[in-house]
C-alpha cells in the first residue's frame, strides 16, 4: 500500500514540477514578424461545408456584409455532392462551390487540400487564405481587424472566437474551452513572442505557405492543433487578434460533446505523440523560439500527471480509511468531490466574468453555466477514455442548426 501511496504522491508532485520549471525556464522565445506589408492583399476564403445547409447562408451573409469588402468569386464551399443544397445558396451568393471527388479522405484536411490541389493545378493563388467552418458568423470588421495583422508582417492570424448559440448552459459550457485557449493560453503566448495553438477556425494563412506546400499538409483528425505544432517547429509567426470577433456553434447536447471532443482528444495524442521526437530534436539546436518548442514538447503531460495521482490518492485513501457506517463513507465521498467541485465553480465564475466583458447572457443560462460547466470538465474523463479505447473515431458528422440574426453583427 505504502508503494501505491509513493506512486501518487510522486505523481502529483512531478506533474507540479513540470509547471515550476516552466515558470522558471530562461528560455525565451525570438521570433519576429516579416516585413510590414503595405499593399491590400487578394484575399481567399475557405469553407468546408458537407451538408450545412441549415446554417450556411448566415456565413456567406456576413461575408458579403464586411466593411474590408471580399470579391464573393474568391470565396470557395467545399461540398461532398452536387445534389448538396448547399450549392443553391452558394450559387445565390454567386460565390464558388468545389465538389470532392475523393471521399474516402474524410477529415477537413483533406477536404482543403483537395480544393488547394485544384487550384494549385489552375495555377490560382492569393496572397491570404481565411478558413472557416460552416456554422460560423463573422462580425462585420471580422476581416478589416485581420488585415491590421497581415499589414503588420504576420505569417498567421487567428481572430476571438466566441458563442454563437447563448441560449443555453451547455453551448456556453463548450465555448469557454475556446475562451480559454485564446483569451488565457495565447494571449500568455503572445506576451513572450510565442507560437499559438489554433482553434479550428477564424485565421488565415499568408498565401507564400500554401504555394510553398501547394496543398493544406495537415490531415489528422486535429488539423489545427497539427499546424499549430508545424508552426512552433519551424519558427513560424503567429498572433491573436482579439479585435476580429466571429461566432461558432457549439454542441447543445451531451452525446455529441462527448462525439466531438473525443475526436479531438484522439487527433491532440497522436499529433502530440508524433512531434515530440522532431520537438526535442529542434529544442538541441538553438532554435529562435525555444520556449514555445518547450511548451508544446511538455504538452498536457503536467496535468495528466496530477489528475491520475489525485484519483490514485483518493482512491487509496478510500481503501484504506475504516468506515464505521455507509454514512460515513457517504460523508467522506461527498466532501471530496464537493470540494473538487466548487473549486471547479470558482473557475467557472471567473471565466465569466471575463467571457462578460464580449458577449450578454441571461440570469438563468448563467447560473445555469455556473453549476453545470463543473461536471463538463469532469466529463472530459469520459472523452478521453472514449478517446483512447475506441478504434474507428472519424470525422463524424455534427449538425449545425443555429442561425444568428447578421444584422446584429
Amino acid at each position: 500500500m505504502i508503494y501505491f501511496y509513493a506512486i501518487a504522491i510522486l505523481s502529483i508532485v512531478a506533474g507540479l514540477c513540470y509547471y515550476i520549471y516552466l515558470l522558471i525556464t530562461p528560455k525565451k522565445n525570438q521570433i519576429e514578424k516579416e516585413k510590414e506589408r503595405k499593399k491590400d492583399p487578394e484575399i481567399a476564403i475557405l469553407i468546408p461545408a458537407r451538408n450545412e445547409s441549415l446554417v450556411i447562408e448566415d456565413l456567406l451573409d456576413s461575408i458579403e456584409k464586411q466593411t474590408s469588402k471580399i470579391n464573393n468569386k474568391n470565396v470557395y464551399i467545399i461540398v461532398e455532392s452536387e445534389e448538396d443544397p448547399t450549392v443553391e445558396i452558394v450559387k445565390k451568393h454567386q460565390m464558388q462551390y468545389f465538389v470532392r471527388k475523393k471521399l474516402n479522405l474524410k477529415t477537413k484536411g483533406y477536404a482543403l487540400a483537395e480544393l488547394l490541389e485544384d487550384l494549385e493545378e489552375k495555377q490560382t493563388y492569393y496572397d491570404l487564405y481565411f478558413i472557416f467552418d460552416a456554422d460560423n458568423v463573422l462580425d462585420k470588421n471580422f476581416i478589416k481587424y485581420m488585415l491590421e495583422d497581415y499589414h503588420a508582417g504576420y505569417a498567421i492570424s487567428t481572430g476571438y472566437r466566441t458563442f454563437k448559440n447563448t441560449n443555453h448552459y451547455f453551448p456556453i459550457s463548450a465555448g469557454l474551452t475556446f475562451f480559454m485557449i485564446n483569451e488565457i493560453r495565447n494571449r500568455s503566448a503572445l506576451k513572450k513572442k510565442g507560437n499559438l495553438i489554433l482553434s479550428g477556425t477564424g485565421y488565415y494563412i499568408h498565401g507564400k505557405y500554401i504555394q510553398e506546400w501547394k496543398t493544406f499538409p495537415f490531415h489528422s483528425l486535429t488539423e489545427d492543433y497539427e499546424s499549430s505544432l508545424y508552426y512552433a517547429l519551424h519558427g513560424v509567426s503567429t498572433h491573436y487578434q482579439n479585435k476580429a470577433i466571429f461566432y461558432d456553434e457549439q454542441p447543445e447536447n451531451y452525446k455529441k460533446s462527448i462525439t466531438q471532443r473525443s475526436r479531438w482528444i484522439k487527433g491532440y495524442l497522436e499529433n502530440w505523440l508524433n512531434y515530440r521526437p522532431k520537438l526535442k530534436k529542434k529544442l538541441k539546436e538553438k532554435p529562435i523560439n525555444p520556449r514555445s518548442l518547450l511548451e508544446m514538447y511538455i504538452g498536457i503531460t503536467p496535468a495528466l500527471y496530477i489528475v491520475f495521482g489525485l484519483i490514485l490518492l483518493s482512491i487509496l485513501v478510500l481503501i484504506s480509511t475504516s468506515f464505521s457506517s455507509s454514512w460515513q463513507l457517504a460523508i467522506y465521498l461527498l466532501f471530496f468531490f464537493g470540494i473538487i467541485y466548487l473549486s471547479l465553480v470558482l473557475l467557472t465564475a471567473i471565466l465569466l466574468w471575463m467571457v462578460s466583458k464580449q458577449i450578454k447572457i441571461s440570469a438563468k443560462v448563467y447560473f445555469g453555466t455556473l453549476f453545470y460547466h463543473p461536471i463538463f470538465i469532469i466529463s472530459y474523463l469520459h472523452a478521453f477514455i472514449r478517446a483512447i479505447t475506441k478504434r474507428n473515431l472519424g470525422w463524424d458528422t455534427i449538425t449545425h442548426t443555429t442561425k444568428k440574426d447578421c444584422r446584429q453583427v
